[in-house]
């Protein structure tokens, strides 16, 4: 399931279609000098393509609450 529906509580198979598939995106400027993987469906791909990172969040910012919250099981080691 996508992070951001999760966060939300949207139905990502109803907005996305039953055979929708997550992708692993990366956000670089949520933790100082880390990485954040999280998974995304594929409108939330498409929003955050065209939004940018801080406009994504900002328009999201019950997911970025939950980032927070959730800070250990986003981090990755690969910088």
């Amino acid at each position: 399931m996508c992070d951001v529906c999760k966060a939300e509580n949207l139905d990502s198979d109803f907005m996305n279609g039953a055979r929708n598939k997550n992708n692993a995106s990366k956000l670089y400027r949520v933790f100082k000098g880390q990485v954040a993987v999280v998974k995304t469906c594929p409108l939330h791909d498409i929003q955050l393509f065209m939004l940018g990172e801080q406009k994504f969040l900002l328009e999201n910012l019950s997911f970025l609450k939950f980032l927070n919250q959730n800070r250990r099981s986003f981090i990755s080691n690969s910088f």
